[in-house]
């Protein structure tokens, strides 16, 4: 029992878990292989990778970014209900954050000196 004990513990300290009984295995390397060769995955992958950079883009190129989201979304309704939760919400925030940077980049561009509508300076807290 000692020796169990301690073998779990290695394995925590080092990150690895050991999965309880009955608990659903990770997928295999095969089956997410076949993910990946999926067209709508592949187009996910593209567009979600981008998110990191998307103050470096510009008007142009979120709208871009937002419609291609948009037009995955149909695709993804279509899987099954634990993977169509999973990427429909990361696909969510992917739009999110294209949709909050371009809105961000367009009260700038109309709002150049930083001034509010009312007039007041936009100050950053």
């Amino acid at each position: 029992m000692f020796k169990a004990k301690a073998i779990a513990a290695a394995l925590l300290v080092m990150g690895l878990t050991v999965p309880a009984a009955g608990a659903p295995r990770p997928q295999s390397s095969a089956s997410q292989s076949d993910q990946a060769q999926e067209p709508w995955h592949k187009e996910f992958s593209d567009v979600c990778s981008k998110t990191q950079d998307a103050m470096t883009f510009s008007q142009e190129e979120l709208t871009e970014l937002i419609r291609r989201c948009d037009a995955l979304l149909p695709q993804i309704q279509k899987l099954d209900e634990t993977r169509k939760k999973v990427y429909s919400e990361r696909l969510r925030v992917c739009r999110g954050v294209y949709a909050y940077v371009l809105d961000a980049k367009e009260l700038d561009a109309k709002n150049p000196d930083g001034k509010e509508p009312d007039g007041k300076k936009n100050e950053k807290k």
